[in-house]
């Protein structure tokens, strides 16, 4: 009994451990790309801006910008040298109208450079074709004195 009271007791101070998250950049930092056409589209290529939306922070790019359906995106994101060190995270919000909401983060490069990246595969049903929007968010980790403050 003593053993099972004692493993409650690390999963709370687990779940007291872990990070916090506040958005770091501005809402519509986004892409739109084409799902399920025949061809391979063009990369499609965004800015991205501090949490006001004055300052350019960074750019997004998704490539190929649409294709048919099982199409391989390759999702990178590039923070400017002078905002990557308050960066600890960066997530792409995936929105395919009908279909549910998703939000996947994407790796950082090991250089610690400001890079991310991911591959994701557009999914559907054959012959659907369809819009989707790709949402950049980065986050920075805050603590409970940032909360307090």
């Amino acid at each position: 009994m003593r053993l099972f009271w004692l493993g409650l007791g690390l999963v709370a101070c687990d779940e007291e451990n872990e990070p916090s998250w506040e958005r770091y950049n501005a809402d519509g930092d986004e892409v739109s790309i084409a799902v399920g056409v025949a061809e391979l589209q063009p990369a499609v290529t965004t800015l991205l801006h501090s949490s006001t939306g004055e300052v350019e922070i960074g750019e997004a790019s998704v490539d190929p910008g649409g294709g048919p359906i099982g199409t391989l995106h390759t999702v990178l994101v590039t923070v400017y040298e002078e905002y990557s060190p308050g960066v600890g995270r960066v997530s792409v919000r995936t929105d395919s109208g009908d279909r549910e909401v998703d939000e996947f983060d994407l790796d950082a490069d090991s250089t610690g450079t400001g890079i991310y990246k991911a591959e994701l595969r557009s999914v559907g049903e054959d012959g659907e074709s369809r819009e989707d929007s790709l949402s950049f968010r980065l986050w920075v980790e805050t603590t409970e004195e940032d909360s307090a403050d």
